[in-house]
């Protein structure tokens, strides 16, 4: 079978997608091994039969709603390319700006010590190590399987061994002092679980969904815990949905943290709320 008849199979059964053009581009590109430019300028060359069942079966994969970063194992995250599977969440454009945010809030720090904590695939403390490669990387995770991947991604881009743990948030961390704590933790509340999309709800549920009816329960152990492991003046940051950042502040500031701020994410909704704590 040529290339461009298997394009036509493939779109028209990824036509109910949002952008079947993309999906048919991408899952060429990845089993096939060719750039976009290829995909069009090799259209009569013919593919193995191995190759289209292996395409096919993919293109069912995602008519399942399973994404399409579990099907290819990779998933782009602030220019660096992260391995993933169904152990870990799939790296999202929203979270860069939790590591711009990071990168602003230790600008200033020479040798700066950073605690990723709820780590997943560890795309946020491999970015942060990537940008500042002066910084002593941390990163923990509750999951053995995700820090496995998290270690991976993490040694792959670094190319060198990280500071891992398996924790539950800070407690393999006792005696450590930071300089920043950044948490991606679960914080989908039980009430939003129904309306996922399919592709979301094809992610590890125990990253998605947040204990307390509000999600809001993890969070919550990290804001009344994290101060003892920050040097003074640093900051704790957090991600979660734009309906909790009121709240998030709320517990920064009865927690005793100060210089509270949240920072908006692509879509201009309040994505990550940080404070800093000087009492330590």
């Amino acid at each position: 079978m040529k290339i461009i008849e298997l394009k036509k199979i493939l779109f028209d059964k990824l036509n109910t997608l949002e952008n079947p053009h993309l999906e048919v581009r991408v899952l060429l590109s990845h089993y096939l091994k060719l750039s976009q430019v290829e995909l069009i300028t090799r259209d009569n060359n013919e593919v193995d039969e191995s190759d289209v069942k292996r395409i096919v079966s993919a293109s069912e994969k995602r008519l399942d709603g399973i994404p399409m970063a579990y099907i290819t194992g990779e998933k782009e995250f602030y220019g660096l390319s992260f391995h993933v599977n169904e152990s870990t969440l799939i790296p999202q454009p929203d979270t860069e700006i939790l590591v711009e945010t990071a990168l602003e809030l230790i600008k200033d720090k020479k040798n700066p010590k950073v605690l990723d904590i709820c780590t997943g695939s560890g795309a946020i403390i491999t970015a942060i190590k990537h940008n500042r490669p002066d910084c002593d990387a941390c990163f923990s995770d509750i999951s053995i399987e995700a820090l496995k991947v998290a270690s991976y991604n993490y040694e792959n881009i670094i190319k060198e061994k990280g500071n891992a743990k398996v924790s539950d948030l800070f407690e393999e961390w006792r005696g450590y002092k930071f300089d920043l704590i950044t948490a991606n933790a679960p914080y989908i509340a039980k009430k939003w679980f129904s309306s996922l999309s399919k592709e979301v709800l094809s992610e590890p549920q125990l990253a998605l969904l947040g204990p307390d009816e509000d999600g809001l329960g993890l969070i919550r152990r990290i804001i009344d815990d994290a101060h003892s492991y920050l040097k003074k003046g640093s900051a704790l940051l957090l991600e979660s949905d734009y309906r909790q950042t009121e709240e998030i502040r709320a517990l920064l500031k009865r927690s005793g943290y100060s210089e509270i701020n949240t920072k908006k994410d692509l879509s201009g909704l309040e994505r990550v709320s940080y404070g800093r704590f000087f009492l330590a």
